[in-house]
């Protein structure tokens, strides 16, 4: 199958499974090379990463060190691209599913696109409807793809609710600490 072909099949699979239909889950390649492919989720919302953290550099003050922000930036979303996968290389044998691994991952570096597409239509709309403020729809936006990576969790690792919810989490907060710990390196206040 195509680079291409596995793409869109990928992507049109993640959309079913965010309609609520586990079926969606026969379009994803689950072989060793489907797994490696999965990653090119993150080049295709490469460009949308970039400009969310421009138009956050909109408001800094001049003396803001901007390459030195960017440069951090995005190391902190390769490290963050690769920390949840070797996490979960551990996790997914403690919960007797290390079988899983690659169809889980595969799946859930898929569904990154369609989250990425939501955020951006949450501040979308924020720009349309200035008067309810951003904080909300970002706020809906990220439940929505917190609910979404639980089902997929839930789905391709075949764990009760509870424990997906538990992984999608510790996930979410990995992705908050290197981030954290990126935007302190890139203003120089880590400690």
């Amino acid at each position: 199958m195509s680079l291409q072909t596995e793409t869109l099949r990928a992507l049109y699979g993640t959309w079913r499974i965010a309609r609520g239909d586990a079926g969606g889950l026969a379009f994803f390649n689950y072989s060793l090379q489907g797994f490696w492919r999965s990653f090119l989720a993150a080049v295709i919302i490469f460009p949308a990463f970039v400009l969310l953290r421009g138009h956050d550099l909109m408001a800094a003050p001049d003396d803001f060190p901007v390459m030195r922000y960017m440069t951090t930036e995005v190391i902190s979303f390769v490290i963050r691209w690769v920390a949840f996968p070797l996490v979960m290389f551990h996790i997914a044998p403690m919960l007797d599913r290390a079988e899983r691994y690659i169809g889980f991952i595969t799946v859930y570096n898929w569904a990154c696109v369609i989250q990425m597409g939501v955020y951006l239509v949450a501040l979308a709309l924020a720009a349309l409807f200035p008067m309810f403020g951003v904080g909300g729809f970002v706020m809906i936006a990220i439940v929505a793809t917190l609910v979404y990576s639980i089902y997929i969790t839930h789905l391709t690792l075949a764990i009760p609710v509870l424990t997906a919810s538990a992984i999608v989490i510790a996930d979410f907060l990995l992705s908050i600490i290197i981030q954290s710990i990126g935007i302190r390196l890139a203003v120089g206040q880590l400690f």
